[in-house]
């Protein structure tokens, strides 16, 4: 499988199919690497402000539309990046790249 349909499968398939694209090809290239594991930071970014937003959300209706919005911001970005993968261009979200890099540094070297 190429290296740029791995990007895409964990774009399109979240935390299981980066996991999975990682357990499974150890040939991966650092641009695949980096795909899977900025795949994996925007799942938990979409679980964390799901679970956060859905608890004010009970409490302040408001807070239901900006968890709307996040999460069309949150496909938007998944789409941009398997696009990108695809593309085999570097897939700089903005945030997120940068949160990717600090928290997956070790992995990423």
């Amino acid at each position: 499988m190429n290296q740029n349909v791995r990007g895409v499968l964990a774009y399109i398939f979240g935390l299981i199919g980066a996991a999975i694209v990682l357990a499974a090809y150890k040939d991966n290239d650092s641009r695949t690497k980096f795909n899977c594991y900025q795949s994996i930071t925007l799942s938990i970014i979409s679980i964390v402000a799901s679970i956060v937003l859905g608890i004010l959300a009970s409490f302040l209706p408001f807070f239901s539309f900006v968890s709307s919005i996040i999460s069309i911001l949150i496909f938007v970005c998944c789409i941009i990046g398997a696009v990108k993968a695809y593309k085999e261009e570097d897939a700089e979200l903005p945030v997120v790249s940068d949160l990717t890099r600090n928290i997956f540094k070790k992995q990423l070297d």
